[in-house]
């Protein structure tokens, strides 16, 4: 097999923990078990192609994409009771949240479409469900009959999603489908009769090869030059895998699925103690103009080229954000000791075996959490250090307040301690914000004085929805020292 050809490991890893999701939700599209698996044997194929020149963080969404591409499930009934009311369209959109566990971003992107529209989708989706008198208790249940139905597939389904991702690794194709004759045995004196003139009319043609001397030899057919050998490492699916940043530090992923109530109480508390924030994974530096396109696979670490072996063909193709982030998985992989590794590896493969809506959801947690600065780290880190060590009536009696607080008082909480507090207030200002403004959102309102904050909240509440819009995307534009005094300005009118 040409090394061009030779499947990743990370490719293997990502089609087996996709293949029976996959499945499950081209069945419920299509309608058709035989269907179903030519539909996932096409996207597959075609995304092991794709996947060579995609970063790791969009295979998900890249694969989602070209299995809805696929013309098998533009059409059919759904076997689902509940979904019978629907066309193939809303079902589609429906079934990305139901059995591919997708965001609304992530949805969105595969339907392409943007995120308001998809919400817009489902939502319709939704009510065409509830006027044919399907309950959202109904929903629930058929959500979790998919889940299982993913847990417990059928063994000759699993044994051919097996057989089909071996053979898309392999590049190799399908296997012609055997029809047995109706009738045999009329066939086989005429099949007899035929063989029989066509080794007669070879016969005419056939020359007998020359016997060898005593003592020559024949020389062996030559045999196809062989290729060079990938070094590989049995710890690289472990490296690349597409979560492992946020499996290295298990201690985050407490904090972060507890983020809101403990932001709340940080800031209930007072102000941020003087602590050391915890050093991250080791990162590669962020490059200079001259090193974007740095560093080339050949130049790395003897050590770290073993471990992302898997991806040598596609590294030049990677973005330099992605190259950089698997560079600080490796040198965290190689500081570990024996034991970690292990259990590294055992929260890696309790996590792959989780429903997919499940890792969404702490995907979502894990990215809040990496939304905060170092300090604001720190800061819950203490808070949860401080609040496991109080008794257990105290806990008690914070968690029954925070839970006694509205939904609406209790969502900001997810921005940390530091936005949570105020947020509420200046919300209309930053509702429905596309998805690429909230990062350089947030990070321009973590930077405010309280007292510009105190300011934008009352600006807020003044603004009519045009003017706010207005106002976001000036304060965006304006340079860093300048924001306060854009805020005072627009409060004097």
């Amino acid at each position: 097999m040409p090394a061009s050809l030779t499947p990743s490991p990370a490719l293997a890893a990502f089609l087996r923990g996709i293949e029976r999701r996959a499945f499950v939700f081209a069945q419920v599209q299509s309608g058709s078990d035989e269907q179903a698996m030519v539909s996932v044997g096409r996207a597959m194929r075609a995304f092991r192609s794709v996947s060579a020149v995609t970063p790791l963080s969009g295979w998900p969404a890249g694969f989602w994409s070209l299995l809805l591409a696929q013309a098998e499930l533009s059409g059919g009934q759904a076997p689902e009771p509940e979904l019978s009311h629907l066309g193939a369209g809303p079902r589609a959109a429906l079934l990305l949240r139901l059995v591919g566990g997708l965001d609304f971003i992530h949805a969105a992107q595969v339907l392409g479409v943007a995120e308001p529209t998809y919400r817009f989708a489902l939502q319709r989706a939704l009510q065409q469900l509830g006027e044919a008198g399907v309950s959202y208790a109904a929903l629930a249940h058929l959500r979790e009959r998919l889940h299982r139905q993913v847990k417990t597939l059928p063994a000759h389904h699993v044994e051919a999603l097996s057989g089909l991702r071996s053979r898309v690794l392999r590049d190799e194709d399908e296997p012609a489908p055997v029809t047995p004759p109706r009738s045999p045995w009329p066939r086989r004196l005429a099949w007899a009769a035929l063989v029989a003139l066509a080794a007669a009319f070879a016969a005419t043609f056939w020359k007998p090869a020359a016997p060898l001397l005593p003592g020559s030899v024949q020389d062996l057919p030559a045999e196809a030059p062989a290729q060079p050998d990938v070094p590989a490492s049995g710890d690289a699916d472990q490296v690349i895998h597409p979560d492992y940043a946020a499996l290295a530090r298990p201690e985050d992923a407490g904090l972060a699925a507890d983020l809101a109530f403990l932001s709340w109480l940080a800031a209930r508390d007072g102000t941020p103690p003087e602590v050391e924030p915890d050093a991250a994974l080791d990162a590669v530096p962020p490059p200079g103009p001259a090193e974007r396109d740095q560093p080339a696979f050949p130049s790395l670490p003897a050590n770290q080229r073993s471990l992302l072996a898997p991806l040598a063909t596609t590294w030049p193709r990677l973005d330099p954000a992605t190259r950089r982030q698997l560079i600080g998985q490796a040198r965290h992989w190689l500081a570990l000791d024996a034991l970690s590794r292990e259990q590294l590896r055992q929260r890696q493969a309790e996590w792959d075996n989780l429903p997919a809506a499940d890792r969404a959801t702490r995907r979502g947690h894990l990215a809040a959490w990496a939304s905060l600065s170092a300090q604001e780290q720190a800061w819950v880190r203490a808070t949860a250090s401080a609040f496991a060590g109080s008794s257990a009536a105290e806990q008690t009696a914070a968690r029954e307040a925070f839970e006694a607080l509205p939904a609406q008082a209790r969502d900001p909480w997810w921005l940390g301690p530091a936005l949570g507090d105020w947020f509420s207030p200046v919300q209309p200002l930053f509702a429905y914000v596309p998805q690429d403004q909230r990062p350089p959102l947030l990070a321009m309102l973590r930077a405010l004085s309280p007292q510009a904050r105190a300011d934008l909240a009352l600006l807020a509440g003044r603004l009519p929805a045009a003017e706010r819009e207005r106002l976001r995307r000036a304060l965006l534009d304006a340079p860093a020292e300048d924001r306060e005094a854009l805020v005072r300005e627009r409060l004097g009118r």
